[in-house]
């Protein structure tokens, strides 16, 4: 009998999950099934019993319920709590343990992407503070020589987001017009949040019009492959990216923790371009 495995958000429609794991299962001979479920706030607690009851053997979170599925698992691996977000959860011995890897995926794709080993003293933007930020921002905050703002438009959520890097001393909270104001003396600008995400393709947390000639531009949405916000990027003159290789990287990197086999996020990339064509 195939495994079940799937994602949860709201919306979920629009994601390339299903496509590209199930094809991955097909590639590489893995009797297995991925789901995509569309879940309510309000029902977010019933939906994971559910999911137990059906025997979902893991799944994927998205926006809305990165942080909000904590409560409802059994488990939570050390550094998604210090996170305070879950991207994967795996059934464990009967148990739900929830994982995070969104910083780590980003944050390899991102150096795949700059044809860099690593990152030291850049400095670098984060729009948004939600679930995507957090990862990002405490995958980033163990390197103590980055300078990081992170802008968001409610500050408060934003300061709560600075507390996760703990000792990092060089994170400041600015709000979203003083992060446009600023926008010249970033290295790196990484915008988390689902703004500009289908179907709302014309919006942009910011607006992009005077970068660093060097500026390096990273969306984590994926479709459309090329947000508004990239779009005034690239016509800054910045190198930029989309979240496609991060999406691709998550997939691979759950399907290892689930079933013990290596896939190749290059021939995921592959099909989420080609579907993406067709959106």
């Amino acid at each position: 009998m195939s495994e079940l495995f799937g994602i949860i958000g709201n919306p979920i429609g629009h994601s390339l999950s299903p496509l590209i794991q199930n094809e991955a299962y097909e590639l590489n001979e893995i009797d297995a099934y991925f789901k995509a479920f569309h879940v309510e706030s309000k029902d977010l607690e019933s939906a994971i019993k559910g999911m137990k009851a059906i025997g979902v053997k893991g799944f994927m979170v998205t926006v809305p319920f990165k942080a909000k599925v904590i409560p409802f698992l059994d488990e939570v691996d050390p550094m998604a709590a210090k996170k305070k977000a879950v991207n994967v959860v795996q059934l464990i011995d009967g148990k739900f343990v929830g994982y995070n890897f969104d910083g780590e995926a980003w944050l390899k794709a991102l150096l795949e992407d700059m044809n860099t080993q690593s990152i030291d003293k850049e400095s670098i933007l984060i729009v948004g503070a939600g679930g995507a930020a957090q990862s990002i921002y405490h995958t980033l905050s163990q390197y103590e020589n980055l300078h990081i703002d992170i802008a968001n438009r409610t500050v408060e959520k934003a300061e709560e987001l600075k507390k996760l890097g703990g000792n990092h001393k060089q994170t400041t909270v600015i709000s979203l017009e003083e992060a446009e104001n600023k926008q010249n003396q970033y290295d790196i600008i990484v915008q988390t949040t689902s703004i500009g995400m289908w179907p709302e393709i014309n919006q942009s947390p910011i607006t992009i019009t005077n970068l660093k000639e060097s500026a390096f531009v990273s969306d984590i949405i994926y479709n459309p492959a090329e947000s508004e916000l990239l779009k005034q990027a690239r016509k800054n003159g910045a190198r930029t990216q989309n979240g496609m290789k991060m999406l691709a990287l998550q997939n691979a990197l759950a399907i290892e923790m689930w079933t013990g086999r290596k896939v190749d996020y290059e021939k995921m990339m592959k099909s989420l371009k080609e579907a993406l064509r067709f959106i």
